[in-house]
């Protein structure tokens, strides 16, 4: 469905794009991560053909360049957390009015898609009101079902889950997968979230200043990464032994119990269940590893870090 092979790409007398060669098949779940100015963006936008790069080849679709093939523009969608696919001076309907009159969706059938994705996405109060006066994660919800209305086979979804709370964010993850599956879509996913990652991607690809570092599955780049969980407990009574388990380490401040751990070597469930059987809590608090932190890790050791595993 997606194929590069060596591109590059040069803005502003930088190399963005440094020989970039992957192949995506369909029905493939993708994560692409990177810290800022990595050039994920800048990838993204030349799979779709909104940048053109200096040199290689690019085909998207069955087609090297997909906006030009009208007739495939609606197997595409993309979605951007920094860009607004909607009419900011209208309403959210309209905009969607606009989108199955342009893609010429038949529109009792558009009519039931539209009902069905908004009340998955929860969006249904916002249809009479304009994308410039919803919160940020109100429009990136109304964003991800203005991109669903043609049922494409390839999305690419950059930080789509911005504002976005942990359980709507739980609902999307899932509704993405059985569409993946149902669909047989090609998704690229990018996040600053590791957890998003592991949760919907098979396969990562990291990028270094334009560079591909890494290109294999979730499981090698989490246990290359081995980024720390870490969850903290209102102890209300004694401080229970810890001994038998697998932490990284944990500490006590007042009546607070801070623990860190690899979810490589245990699970937040085992943790958990050690807590309630050992002592009395009144408050867990859950924080999910940084992914800026995380990759500087590989920074650090690239040399450890096997090219395309």
């Amino acid at each position: 469905m997606i194929v590069l092979k060596n591109v590059c790409k040069t803005l502003s007398g930088r190399e963005v794009l440094k020989d970039i060669s992957f192949h995506i098949a369909e029905n493939e779940t993708v994560g692409i991560i990177g810290l800022n100015g990595a050039g994920k963006t800048t990838l993204l936008d030349t799979i779709v053909g909104m940048i053109k790069p200096d040199s290689g080849f690019i085909r998207t679709g069955g087609a090297e360049c997909i906006i030009e093939e009208k007739s495939l523009l609606r197997d595409l969608a993309y979605v951007s957390g920094t860009r607004s696919q909607m009419w900011e001076t209208h309403k959210v309907k309209d905009s969607f009015d606009n989108c199955v009159s342009m893609y010429r969706i038949d529109r009792r059938i558009a009519e039931s898609r539209i009902e069905e994705l908004a009340e998955m996405f929860e969006i249904k109060a916002f249809m009479d009101k304009t994308p410039g006066v919803l919160s940020v994660g109100e429009r990136m919800r109304c964003e991800l079902v203005y991109a669903l209305l043609t049922q494409p086979k390839i999305l690419l979804l950059d930080e789509v889950m911005i504002g976005l709370d942990i359980s709507i964010k739980n609902r999307i993850m899932q509704f993405f997968e059985k569409y993946r599956n149902e669909k047989r879509a090609t998704i690229i996913y990018t996040s600053h979230n590791l957890t998003e990652v592991e949760t919907l991607c098979e396969r990562v690809i990291l990028i270094d200043a334009g560079r591909i570092i890494f290109d294999g599955k979730v499981e090698r780049i989490m246990e290359i990464l081995s980024p720390l969980y870490r969850m903290e407990v209102r102890i209300e009574d004694k401080l229970p032994d810890f001994e038998d388990l697998p932490l990284e380490k944990y500490s006590v401040d007042g009546d607070v119990l801070t623990i860190d751990y690899d979810k490589q070597k245990i699970e937040t469930a085992q943790i958990m269940r050690h807590l309630m059987e050992k002592c009395k809590f009144s408050d867990i608090r859950l924080f999910e590893p940084d992914l800026e932190e995380a990759i500087k890790k590989i920074y650090r050791h690239k040399s450890e870090v096997p090219h395309k595993i």
